[in-house]
C-alpha cells in the first residue's frame, strides 16, 4: 500500500468515527426532537387521532412491508417498534412529524453487502381521512 493510499484510508476512517459521533451527541441532546430512540416516537408525534395506515420502508426507499390499517395510533406504533427491535434499530430521524403523517428513517444505514438497500429502513405512519 501506498503511503497516499495509507494517509487517505486513515483520513476517511476518521471522518466515519466523527459523523457517527456527531449522530450520538445529537441523539443525547433532550433539546432535539428530530434524532430519537424508537422508545420515544410515540410521544413525540403529532399525528391526529383516529385510524391510520402503517408502512415499513426499505433503506432503498421502495416498501419493505405494509403492515396495514390499525385502529388507534398506538397500536401502529406498537407495530413499527417491534419490527425496529428486530432489525436491530434502536434510533431513528424524523423526517416528517406533522398531524397527518409521521416518517422516520434508521440513524445509521446499513451497509450489509448483497442485502443493501433491501433491508428495514424506515417506517411511514398515515392518518386515514375519514
Amino acid at each position: 500500500m501506498e503511503p497516499i493510499e495509507a494517509i487517505a484510508l486513515v483520513g476517511f476512517l476518521v471522518l466515519i468515527v466523527v459523523v457517527m459521533m456527531m449522530k450520538e451527541q445529537r441523539l443525547s441532546d433532550p433539546d432535539r426532537s428530530d434524532t430519537i430512540y424508537i422508545d420515544q416516537m410515540r410521544s413525540l408525534s403529532m399525528l391526529r387521532t383516529g385510524p391510520v395506515f402503517a408502512t415499513l420502508i426499505r433503506q432503498s426507499g421502495g416498501v419493505y412491508r405494509e403492515l396495514g390499517a390499525f385502529p388507534s395510533i398506538g397500536d401502529a406504533f406498537t407495530e413499527v417498534e417491534k419490527s425496529f427491535r428486530r432489525a436491530k434499530i434502536e434510533s431513528v430521524f424524523v423526517e416528517e412529524n406533522s398531524m397527518d403523517e409521521f416518517r422516520v428513517i434508521r440513524l445509521h444505514h446499513s451497509h450489509g453487502g448483497k442485502a443493501e438497500g433491501k433491508k428495514l429502513g424506515g417506517a411511514l405512519i398515515v392518518v386515514e381521512q375519514v
